[in-house]
């Protein structure tokens, strides 16, 4: 009887944490004109993976960069920020990955050529241009990010995918938000 009592009851279990699952489709609130970008439509989840692994890689690199070479205090404290929070959103995809059902290969750990050019512009800023240049390409990165993250929340094929994209849009917009508050206003776009 107790069996079948707890058996009854872990039945259930699942029903309030799918209820309160986030809806990734309508994930974050700002649109493409608050953003500068248009979500990708029609990805695949390969296509999504390598592409948010790739912005993933390059915020974590530059952040790290950041908090070493950046001038400013503020500038420092959104470079942690922002590499926790694409350590996080890595680690959510690369967890998304491990699926016996599922045949996406894990990222490499390396930057596309585009994202380690960006990079080396980066490391080779000079002191007095650096937090400006870490911002900007911060915030193309994100937005870049956005675009792929939205995309594939509105219409991705795999659920546990489009959870982390869904999960990464809002994260991606707060620090959008808080980029452009740090630009001088001349470089904000």
């Amino acid at each position: 009887m107790k069996t079948a009592i707890f058996a009854a009851l872990l039945s259930l279990a699942p029903v309030p944490v799918l209820a309160q699952a986030v809806s990734p489709a309508t994930s974050g609130t700002m649109t493409s004109a608050d953003v500068g970008v248009s979500p990708i439509a029609s990805q695949s989840g390969p296509n999504y993976v390598l592409a948010a692994a790739d912005a993933n890689l390059f915020q974590i690199k530059a952040a790290q960069l950041a908090v070493t070479r950046a001038q400013r205090d503020d500038v420092k404290a959104y470079a942690r920020r922002v590499m926790a929070e694409a350590q996080s959103s890595h680690k959510a995809l690369l967890a998304a990955l491990k699926n016996d059902q599922r045949t996406i290969k894990a990222p490499s750990s390396n930057l596309s050529a585009d994202r380690a050019a960006l990079l080396k512009v980066l490391q080779k800023a000079p002191k007095s241009a650096f937090d400006n240049l870490y911002l900007t390409q911060s915030a193309q990165v994100q937005q870049a990010a956005w675009a792929v993250h939205k995309g594939y929340a509105q219409d991705g094929t795999d659920p546990a995918l489009k959870q982390v994209a869904g999960t990464a849009v809002p994260v991606l917009e707060n620090e959008l938000t808080t980029g452009k508050s740090l630009t001088p206003s001349g470089l904000a776009g």
